[in-house]
């Protein structure tokens, strides 16, 4: 109830219905044929091989580690593509068949428990749970999604009671449908389904809502996946302890991997054989092995099969669970083969995309054309450098920079400075005192560079001791503290060099010019990180001399940064350059971009 139901009932919400009813005959094949066809065949030949396990409980594990999880090997059809066909059915499977193995291993675990069996109620059972669940499920989707869209028309759509209801939802379906003996996940995954069907009623309505929403289920899919194999790494070591220290011969270590590589094997043989010769494909080619082979790697076990293996009883009919330490273990074994598997497999069946990602290619040119076109600004420069900053710093994450390199940039940008500076003082152009304090300028300017956290506050507490000293005045001192050192000792020392009426401005512009320049050489080679190195100094430039910028104008070089990123992807979707689907993911990008600078619109006018 705690891990499976809500994870289900989200990736049901999110499942395509149209997808569903196109292609339902092979969900439901795969889903629910392919799950009882394995649980048979491969449960018969474990008990034969391995007798001393009743074949109920053979039956439980094989309806534990039988449901795939889809989205285990999605990272790697990201650079390996699969057809839509073969994704729609890899993720809609997984949802079905994860209902459909619960459903047998609530029968299997309850044949084993109560000593009994009987083909005709288990049948009966089976169908019960399945088509009661699904339908009691989606009579409660439907008024739970009925009462939402009520609260939405009369305006009530706060994102925090909208989220807490949907949050709460899977638990009150789990927990209804198992009062009334029908199957809680199938009901639970039956209401998922019928909330995805308010996205389309909504559509571009409480936008807000649905962000917020969407954002809040992933958080909670992942902290539920990351705590299940938290819970594995924690309990595991304690399994194998268990085994080696107990007397049965039969619960060896090495055995049961040999058993656990057993089951992955004759399990993938006969998904293969089923992919090749029950899938019924749209579209006819001459690959169709090829295909099923993929198919068959990418039955890859996760969080539900190690979920579901962690829901073993510890005690039945009174007396300790010997097995359930051996189930936990061969469960583990089939979940690490299934993920190792298609992460080798899977890139040497299917024709790789170029290295380069052709995404992360055209996020750099989307970037570099929105930098083209503020460069080109000349009536409000400050602020249109402020934008191109900020978008440099997207190319620089994306690609990942050298930080040593860019320590070394820096140090070598300051020796450059302090030679530019040295060269004024010998032209007789600056006078030795102002050499000096400028000098001290850069030395605490260098200092502050690489924004360590422990610099901070030691400069934090040198400039408020330095300023409540100077002026006498607590309140200067505390304003000196809050205020980030990098932004302060510019006008620090703008303050000092004035007061012995001398102008620092000069100066800087002297060493700014031929850092600069300095740096310009080193763009060919070294981009990314003399693009952070610059942003510093442009900074510092901008700061020292007091130039105000606007914050109104400021707004419109990112809008306008925004429009040309949108227009360069518009026109390669029209020339054909890329697919919608590459696009949609780049203007996804771009949209989250807009909203990240509108919820920290002030940070971008300093």
């Amino acid at each position: 109830m705690a891990v499976i139901a809500p994870m289900l009932f989200n990736e049901a919400q999110n499942s395509s219905r149209l997808w569903i009813g196109r292609s339902i005959t092979n969900i439901l094949s795969l889903a629910v044929g392919l799950v009882i066809v394995s649980v048979l065949v491969v449960g018969f030949g474990l008990h034969l091989v391995y007798a001393i396990m009743p074949i109920s409980l053979a039956f439980a594990l094989l309806a534990i580690v039988t449901p795939t999880d889809a989205s285990a090997v999605n990272s790697i059809f990201e650079s390996n593509p699969v057809t839509e066909e073969q994704a729609g059915i890899l993720q809609h499977e997984s949802l079905f068949n994860d209902a459909a193995g619960i459903v047998i291993f609530d029968m299997s675990l309850t044949a084993f428990i109560s000593g009994t069996f009987s083909m005709e109620v288990a049948i009966g059972t089976f169908l019960w749970e399945f088509l009661g669940g699904l339908l009691f499920g989606s009579l409660i989707g439907v008024l739970i999604v009925s009462a939402r869209l009520i609260l939405i028309r009369y305006n009530d759509d706060t994102p925090l009671i909208m989220v807490l209801i949907q949050l709460l939802s899977p638990f009150l379906v789990y927990l209804l449908a198992e009062k009334l003996a029908l199957s809680g996940i199938l009901a639970v995954v039956a209401a998922g389904l019928v909330q995805g069907s308010e996205r389309e009623k909504l559509r571009l309505t409480s936008s807000r809502m649905q962000l917020i929403t969407s954002n809040v289920w992933e958080i909670v899919s992942g902290m539920l996946s990351g705590m299940v194999f938290v819970l594995l790494g924690l309990s595991l070591p304690e399994v194998i302890t268990a085994m080696h220290q107990s007397p049965n011969p039969n619960f060896g270590i090495y055995k049961l991997i040999g058993i656990g590589l057993l089951i992955y094997f004759v399990k993938g043989v006969i998904r293969l054989i089923w992919s090749r010769y029950m899938i019924k494909r749209r579209v006819q080619t001459n690959r169709e092995w090829r295909d099923s082979l993929v198919m068959a790697f990418s039955g890859a076990n996760g969080t539900i099969t190690l979920s579901l293996a962690f829901s073993i009883p510890t005690v039945v009919n009174g007396q300790p669970f010997e097995f359930r330490g051996p189930l936990i273990f061969l469960a583990a074994v089939v979940i690490l083969i299934s993920l190792i598997m298609p992460t080798i497999f899977v890139p040497l069946l299917l024709p790789s995309q170029d290295a380069a990602q052709p995404k992360y290619r055209w996020v750099r040119r989307m970037i570099q054309a929105a930098i083209t076109d503020l460069v080109k600004e000349k009536e409000h420069p400050e602020e249109a450098q402020i934008v191109i900053d900020s978008l440099q710093q997207q190319l620089v994450l994306d690609a990942a920079p050298n930080l040593k390199l860019r320590r070394q940039l820096m140090s070598e940008s300051h020796q450059v400075e302090r030679a530019a500076i040295q060269k004024m003082y010998d032209e007789g152009k600056i006078t030795k005192d102002e050499q000096f304090y400028y000098g001290k300028f850069l030395q605490l300017n260098n200092f502050s560079a690489d924004e360590k956290i422990w610099k901070n506050i030691l400069l934090r507490i040198r400039f408020s001791l330095h300023i409540g000293t100077l002026y006498k005045d607590m309140s200067r001192a505390q304003d000196a503290f809050l205020t980030a050192p990098v932004v302060l000792e510019e006008v620090y020392w703008r303050e000092q060099f004035q007061k012995h009426g001398e102008d620092i401005l000069p100066i800087e512009q002297v060493g700014f010019d031929a850092v600069m320049a300095f740096l310009k050489t080193k763009d060919a080679d070294n981009g990314v990180e003399s693009n952070m190195v610059k942003r510093f100094y442009r900074t510092r430039h901008r700061r020292i001399h007091g130039k105000d910028v606007n914050a109104d104008i400021v707004y419109q070089m990112f809008m306008r940064a925004f429009h040309s990123e949108y227009e360069l992807i518009q026109d390669a979707l029209s020339s054909g350059k890329i697919n919608s689907s590459l696009a949609e993911k780049l203007q996804q990008r771009i949209s989250i971009d807009e909203m990240t600078y509108l919820q920290n619109v002030e940070m971008f006018s300093d």
